[in-house]
């Protein structure tokens, strides 16, 4: 499904076919960024293994959502939905953007994707981490509804320093 498109961008559900695409972005992602979790080089997927898990997304009808131009994806998010009936109505949000993609109304568009396919699936929160001083994350999380629950002291080390994480959820409902 194609939600939408900024400039030349395009969002829409990630293909399996993507699986090449997707893992180099997140590659470059790790690499340009210090806000993502993981460090260059510790992501530790093959395409195929990558291929195997959107599949498995797909059977759980979570969700994974590429920006992309042409051929190049450029961002993701990605929401991963409780797998319990007690935690069903809830996902996890993750969402990332290279640097040439920022500042362009991707992200916003990204997460309104995420709202839509939140409603569609009955997803009623959606929660999420963010780096506690990545104001830019924090500013667009606010303004597409999502509120802080809370603070994760210490909860990572990005260079050889503790850094705090926000929890910000939002209500959909």
């Amino acid at each position: 499904m194609i939600f939408g498109q900024v400039d030349q961008l395009r969002i829409r559900d990630a293909e399996l076919s993507d699986a090449a695409a997707v893992l180099r972005m997140l590659n470059e992602l790790d690499e340009e960024t210090r806000f993502m979790m993981l460090e260059p080089g510790e992501r530790g997927l093959d395409v195929a293994r990558f291929a195997g898990w959107l599949a498995d997304l797909r059977l759980r009808s979570d969700c994974y959502l590429v920006a992309g131009e042409g051929s190049e994806v450029v961002g993701f998010a990605h929401a991963e939905r409780g797998l319990y009936r007690r935690n069903k109505h809830s996902a996890e949000v993750v969402m990332g953007l290279l640097p040439r993609a920022r500042g362009r109304g991707v992200g916003t568009k990204l997460l309104a994707a995420i709202d839509e396919w939140a409603a569609r699936v009955g997803v009623t929160r959606l929660e999420l981490t963010v780096m506690a001083h990545n104001m830019p994350a924090i500013g667009l999380y606010s303004k597409r509804g999502y509120a802080a629950e809370g603070v994760r002291r210490h909860s990572l080390v990005v260079d050889g320093k503790p850094v705090d994480e926000l929890v910000m959820a939002k209500i959909t409902e």
